[in-house]
């Protein structure tokens, strides 16, 4: 089970989606961060504290998203590099892993660059794809940059 994390409130709702369905499978799930960009900083080595910065990022979504780190569930986090569609189908490489992606950002841009994600890893990827909207009570909120607080008053968790 992976789940691609940017920080976004649509990420945010991916996430919460992700670790029900990793708790109903019974399954580890993968919370992935993409640097974007073919060959994306190629000086710098994976161990270098740019990328460190980014894995904690992915901890930081956790909290926002469901207020801690599930303690019910191994966890892991991964810091690929390159375009996301091909980075996250070549981790999602299994006939039986699920990709659970957010969709439904309320601009322009990111709603078409998150169609094109979403295509691009139904159309190339060797597992399932789960693109997970955004919900309406969500949208309003999007502009305003609201976080974690926010989202436990309007799931019904």
């Amino acid at each position: 089970m992976l789940v691609a994390l940017d920080g976004s409130l649509a990420s945010l709702v991916a996430l919460r989606c992700a670790v029900k369905e990793a708790r109903r499978r019974g399954a580890c799930l993968c919370a992935i961060r993409v640097l974007p960009g073919a060959g994306a900083l190629p000086g710098l080595d994976d161990r270098h504290e740019f990328f460190s910065w980014l894995q904690e990022g992915i901890w930081v979504s956790f909290k926002e998203a469901l207020g801690s780190i599930p303690a019910d569930l191994e966890v892991r986090t991964v810091v690929a590099r390159g375009a996301p569609g091909p980075a996250l189908v070549d981790l999602a490489d299994r006939e039986d892993d699920l990709l659970v992606l957010g969709c439904g950002d309320v601009g322009l841009l990111r709603r078409w660059r998150g169609a094109a994600l979403s295509l691009y890893c139904v159309t190339h990827g060797r597992c399932q794809v789960l693109t997970v909207p955004l919900p309406a009570g969500l949208r309003a909120l999007y502009r305003t940059r609201a976080r974690g607080r926010d989202l436990e008053r309007l799931f019904d968790t």
